[in-house]
């Protein structure tokens, strides 16, 4: 029974089996705006990867999740607001100007500047299992 499990385990959950076998990237979003993000979306829809994280509260952080630690897959984040959709592409502001992120944790805090979305990636210490609670910041 075990086999069959572990063998059926790519099929029943494609995300986590692949981060098992790649060097993860651990995410979470963080609202610094002063406006309700009524959707966020973030990763590479095709693949998988993409990850439906709800609706965000001003101040509030979404779940962790894992992505493979490729570019692809956390480059775009989505965010529905009241009367507008953003979306973020991103290929420039990783910690030290690089041009991915190393695997690791990290916050992509967003605030809103106009009608455009800023983001700050902030990166998190290591911990040794993923803190799975919406948080308030």
């Amino acid at each position: 029974m075990r086999r069959t499990l572990l063998r059926l385990l790519p099929v029943l959950a494609p995300g986590l089996a692949h981060a098992q076998d790649h060097p993860t990237v651990w995410l979470r979003v963080r609202n610094n705006s002063q406006e309700v993000f009524e959707h966020v979306w973030q990763g590479l829809p095709r693949t998988r990867s993409h990850v439906d994280l709800g609706p965000l509260r001003p101040g509030q952080t979404s779940r962790w999740h894992a992505v493979p630690a490729t570019l692809a897959h956390y480059r775009k984040t989505r965010i529905q607001l009241a009367q507008r959709q953003l979306t973020d592409v991103t290929d420039t502001s990783f910690p030290q100007g690089r041009a991915t992120l190393e695997p690791g944790r990290y916050t992509f805090a967003y605030t809103l500047e106009g009608d455009a979305l800023r983001l700050t990636v902030i990166p998190e210490a290591e911990t040794t299992a993923p803190d799975r609670s919406h948080q308030k910041q």
